[in-house]
């Protein structure tokens, strides 16, 4: 299936979100989950990722004050700063390696 063609009801079955029988792997299946959720949203064409974060964006912010919505931002803001540390690390040590 073409990623960039997926609905919303092709990405939930393709994530198993609607499957609600509980198994003694449930840990494997989060992390499936999450691997499944992260490479749908890395394969999305930049627009539709924009688009995606704008909304998520604004989800968030739809029934919180001002203040928060800056603690929210700086939180969120954080975790991006991380992982943008974390990855240029990785690449670092990767072209050491080479």
């Amino acid at each position: 299936m073409n990623k960039e063609n997926m609905g919303f009801d092709d990405i939930i079955r393709t994530l198993g979100i609607d499957d609600t029988s509980e198994t003694v792997g449930e840990n494997n299946a989060s992390n499936n989950t999450y691997k499944a959720l992260v490479s749908c949203i890395t394969s999305l064409p930049p627009k539709q990722f924009i688009l995606l974060s704008s909304l998520i964006g604004i989800l968030l912010i739809d029934s919180i004050d001002a203040k928060d919505q800056i603690i929210l931002g700086k939180f969120i803001n954080n975790v991006g700063q991380t992982i943008l540390t974390a990855a240029a690390q990785e690449q670092i040590n990767n072209k050491k390696d080479k």
